[in-house]
């Protein structure tokens, strides 16, 4: 299939990445589908992420902070302010953590299935990592942009990552994790209580059902995630939560046909 013509940008966010951000960006210049652009947002890093960033794309610097905004809705601004510098005429949009390092064939291969499937948002498959079909990870993510920029991009609310998956799948939309496309290499996600607290935030503005909610928490041993979810002041996602319910029903029945063989 001829990729020819298409216009693919990738956002980058960083915050002191001067160790690993090279190699990540060496990795998005090596891509045997060429990229139109990339951005990296600089978010307030006290190293030399921006130097390191300047040789390779264009440098949107972002005021200091104390506080990691890792799993916090301030990361979506941090997003947004990439996303809103993509051009207008660009058909995908790859969205990138610092500290990971792509195949050279993972944009060419993830977006031609994009097109042959029908799919709008989809990412590789790190080995070893949790997998589901219809939850692409974070990091690798390439997005219809025109379908994106619609939406208003990323929400600033707890789960505004997975709220982009709900949207999409609620307007009618597929989106994939292709566990035949090797999504390269990238620092692990830790999984601290603080990160599950805001895991279990996440759940609750996102209309996850309460039983289900329990049974994530104790599947991850997690206290912490349960406190999250059951804290107060967290903005629900009102137009997806029902849809999000549902779409957790027919997961579960789906799973227990594949376990009884039906």
């Amino acid at each position: 299939m001829s990729l020819d013509g298409l216009r693919v940008y990738a956002v980058v966010p960083a915050r002191n990445e001067e160790a690993y951000l090279e190699a990540t960006l060496s990795s998005l210049v090596r891509q045997s589908l060429r990229l139109s652009g990339i951005i990296i947002v600089d978010d307030g890093s006290t190293d030399g992420t921006a130097r390191v960033a300047a040789r390779y794309g264009s440098v949107v610097r972002l005021p200091g902070h104390d506080e990691s905004y890792v799993g916090r809705p301030e990361l979506a601004v941090v997003f947004n302010e990439g996303l809103r510098r993509v051009p207008d005429d660009c058909d995908y949009v790859l969205v990138l953590g610092a500290d990971h390092v792509l195949p050279p064939d993972y944009l060419e291969r993830l977006i031609s299935r994009m097109i042959v499937d029908d799919v709008r948002v989809a990412s590789g498959y790190i080995a070893g990592e949790p997998y589901h079909p219809e939850m692409p990870r974070g990091s690798g993510r390439v997005y219809d942009f025109k379908l994106l920029k619609g939406i208003g991009f990323f929400p600033v609310n707890w789960g505004w990552e997975s709220y982009v998956l709900f949207k999409f799948m609620q307007m009618g939309y597929a989106v994939r994790c292709y566990r035949d496309i090797c999504a390269g290499e990238a620092r692990r996600t830790g999984r601290s209580g603080r990160r599950m607290y805001y895991y279990g935030k996440a759940m609750r503005a996102l209309g996850y059902d309460f039983k289900y909610a329990v049974a994530r928490a104790l599947f991850n041993r997690s206290l912490s995630m349960l406190r999250g979810y059951l804290s107060g002041d967290i903005r629900v996602y009102d137009d997806v939560a029902s849809f999000v319910r549902e779409w957790q029903r027919r997961m579960f029945w789906r799973r227990v046909r594949d376990v009884l063989g039906l």
